[in-house]
């Protein structure tokens, strides 16, 4: 077994498994024995070439990009887990620790299982792209302007994002939001947006890849927030799931209105898989790109829940729903290789009723907000898959 061997199974063991071992507890022993059944697979010739196999089949000649697919790898990491995973009991019991078999082995399987919930809400909140977005990046509505045009040079940055890329606040404060203009949603106010543009690199005709990235947050804040720096804190996404006294049980409703009307910082958050995380973070198959949600005082001083019954992403009170987290994605173009097209825009958004959105403003206080914006562009990158 080879260094190169250890060292894929340790990142594919924190990448793919690392929030079902943390929501586990992380057993003693049990990540270490997962690295190591995973290592042995990984040596083995034959996966190597199922691997090579699956992606041919799946990507065009050239390309470099990652489909989304179940790849060898990852089931060999999967495969791994369960068989270490069905040793905890045995070894729980040689340390001097005797476990009911019953409830021992139905906690471990729900806690270790792989969840597609995470997949399953982002499709139920799909939505066709919304035009709701602040007014300064109204530019932005038509979807990679430079995709399709043959003379690239007037398109590319496209006209408008050197403006909004000096911003770092939008003038007029919370005023700034945008709201929705109609739908169910219609008046709602949208305090978070985050949208990704982008083409991938071309040979004929030759081009390099392409992404344009946007963000919009609410903040709170007493002084300009740093140069440079998001509109977005860091959530895990399991509170559209779980009632908020399971993630934090100390807190209450007090204490998270007194943090909102002193603290200085977003209160959209970047919903990661629960271990923090790098924005644009590959959230499994199926999942999405990136998910917003509100960071969790916010939920405790409002004093919202999942909503219940088959839904996306949607946290409500007795009045219903009350803030929404919604998905798109669209505008297929392809690489010039024979593969699949795909999306050339991909976002989501968090909205929020009128008579909330109040009752936030009135806790933080008044002159505390700005609305938070971050517009960036990069083009020669390959993949442009972890931004």
């Amino acid at each position: 077994m080879s260094r190169d061997h250890r060292a894929m199974a340790d990142a594919l063991v924190d990448g793919y498994l690392g929030s079902r071992l943390e929501q586990a507890g992380d057993p003693p022993g049990l990540r270490e024995a997962v690295v190591d059944l995973a290592a042995t697979a990984f040596a083995n010739p034959d996966l190597e070439e199922l691997m090579r196999h699956q992606l041919e089949q799946l990507r065009g000649r050239g390309s470099k990009a990652i489909p989304d697919a179940y790849f060898a790898d990852e089931a060999a990491t999967e495969d791994a887990l369960q068989r270490a995973a069905a040793g905890l009991r045995v070894a729980a019991a040689q340390n001097g620790r005797i476990l009911d078999p019953r409830s021992f082995e139905r906690g471990a399987a729900l806690r270790l299982a792989d969840n597609p919930r995470l997949a399953l809400r982002a499709e139920l909140a799909r939505v066709p792209r919304p035009a709701t977005r602040p007014e300064e990046l109204r530019w932005s509505l038509e979807p990679a302007p430079w995709a399709h045009d043959r003379d690239e040079t007037d398109r590319w940055p496209p006209p408008g994002l050197d403006a909004a890329a000096s911003l770092r606040c939008l003038p007029g404060g919370a005023s700034a939001l945008a709201r929705v203009e109609d739908g169910p949603h219609a008046g709602w106010i949208q305090i978070g947006m985050i949208e990704r543009h982008l083409t991938r690199a071309r040979r004929y005709p030759d081009r390099p890849s392409r992404l344009v990235l946007i963000g919009v947050g609410l903040e709170i804040t007493d002084t300009a927030p740093p140069a440079r720096s998001l509109p977005f804190a860091s959530s895990p996404w399991h509170l559209w799931i779980a009632p908020w006294w399971r993630l934090e049980p100390t807190t209450n409703a007090g204490a998270a209105i007194q943090q909102l009307s002193t603290l200085s910082a977003p209160v959209v958050a970047l919903a990661d898989d629960g271990r923090g995380g790098a924005l644009l973070r590959r959230a499994g198959l199926g999942g999405p790109p990136f998910l917003l949600a509100p960071v969790l005082p916010l939920v405790v001083a409002l004093g919202l829940e999942p909503t219940p019954g088959i839904s996306g992403f949607s946290l409500g009170d007795g009045d219903g729903p009350g803030l929404v987290g919604r998905q798109w994605r669209g505008h297929l173009v392809h690489d010039g290789n024979y593969q699949p097209l795909a999306p050339a825009v991909e976002g989501a958004d968090l909205v929020v009723r009128p008579d909330l959105f109040a009752r936030v403003l009135d806790i933080v206080g008044k002159g505390r907000t700005c609305t938070g914006v971050s517009v960036s562009c990069r083009d020669g990158d390959e993949d442009g898959e972890d931004e």
